[in-house]
């Protein structure tokens, strides 16, 4: 669901509570752990770069629960890139079509599982008091991660986990748009060509807004399906379409910017073959010629009467005069027959 204002109120709820974990570990650190004669002032610091440590540590345990858990069920995640306190994106090409939904609810849920567990074992080590309060370095941000991304929210980035987990079980219009890409994806990876990929695949879903981003991936693939079985005219449709609705995709998606307009490089980027192009100069020439607002008819007939005696007078005037016959006209000669 989108909302403008409670993606900001729950980030600053989990802020807030990632900051008091991180004091109570700090006060749990600089009590219990002794190394060797270091004082408090020396201790604080060593525990500010452990609590970045962590962030980074939770970072990679949470992206990685998701390449790994999509790896083992053939989802084809690549290696997500590593942000700290920014928004981070999985990107999935799957192998095979079988029990997709389920697939894709599992690698979604995987870094907010794993981001469970470190919460939960953080907190044992804040209070039970044979448990070095070390492992509670990860607590903080992992607390952080989890509440931000649990939550079914859309930020200006993008869906969180918990809101793909969600629509994912809801199965409504618009990831029912994006199982269907997902399936498409699925068959080539498995072997086959993109053009035997039945049609009704790719036309038989659900209408759904055009600013979706299932919708856009769907608008893609369409393009790129019909330049593959050659069908030029539509592959050019889509592609001018794609072209349009590139404008609404989410900043990750965008290199983290948000414009109405693209350059001609980044349009670019989508490949086109000589003959779609072909079929787009084909397409621009038919296009029928604007035709000329129409007058009034008043006026128009007594333009036309107008220009016509202006140019009956202008041949009157142009026309030279016929000179008078003052020549007679002599006798015609008979030929001479040779004997």
């Amino acid at each position: 669901m989108k909302n403008k204002s409670l993606p900001v109120v729950i980030t600053v709820v989990a802020a807030v509570f990632a900051v008091a974990l991180a004091v109570w570990g700090g006060f749990a650190f600089c009590t219990q752990v002794k190394i060797a004669d270091a004082q408090l002032y020396a201790l604080i610091p060593i525990y500010i770069l452990l609590i970045v440590l962590g962030a980074v540590i939770d970072e990679l345990v949470h992206e990685g629960a998701h390449f790994l858990v999509g790896a083992m069920l053939l989802m084809g995640v690549k290696v997500p890139k590593i942000r700290i306190f920014k928004s981070s994106s999985v990107e999935m090409y799957p192998k095979g079509v079988k029990a997709m939904r389920l697939r894709f609810i599992l690698t979604a849920a995987a870094g907010l599982f794993f981001d469970l567990l470190i919460i939960v074992l953080g907190i044992i080590a804040l209070t039970v008091p044979s448990v070095t309060p070390v492992l509670a370095i990860t607590l903080p941000y992992a607390f952080y991660t989890f509440v931000i991304n649990v939550v079914p929210l859309e930020y200006a980035a993008g869906k969180t986990d918990g809101l793909a987990v969600v629509e994912a079980i809801a199965n409504d219009d618009s990831t029912q748009v994006m199982f269907a890409v997902l399936k498409i994806q699925g068959l080539v990876n498995g072997g086959m060509l993109l053009r035997e990929v039945p049609e009704s695949m790719l036309l038989d879903v659900p209408q759904i807004q055009e600013d979706d981003v299932n919708f856009i991936m769907l608008t893609q693939i369409r393009f790129e399906y019909y330049e593959a079985v050659g069908n030029d005219s539509e592959a050019y449709k889509y592609f001018m379409r794609y072209k349009e609705l590139i404008r609404y995709l989410p900043s990750l998606y965008t290199k983290g910017e948000q414009r109405e307009e693209y350059s001609d490089e980044e349009i670019a980027q989508v490949e086109v073959t000589p003959a779609t192009l072909a079929a787009a100069e084909k397409a621009k020439s038919e296009k029928p010629a604007e035709q000329p607002e129409e007058q009034p008819a008043e006026e128009t007939t007594e333009q036309s009467a107008q220009e016509v005696t202006e140019t009956v007078e202008e041949k009157v005037e142009e026309k030279p005069e016929e000179p008078e016959a003052t020549e007679e006209k002599k006798p015609k000669r008979k030929k001479k027959k040779s004997e």
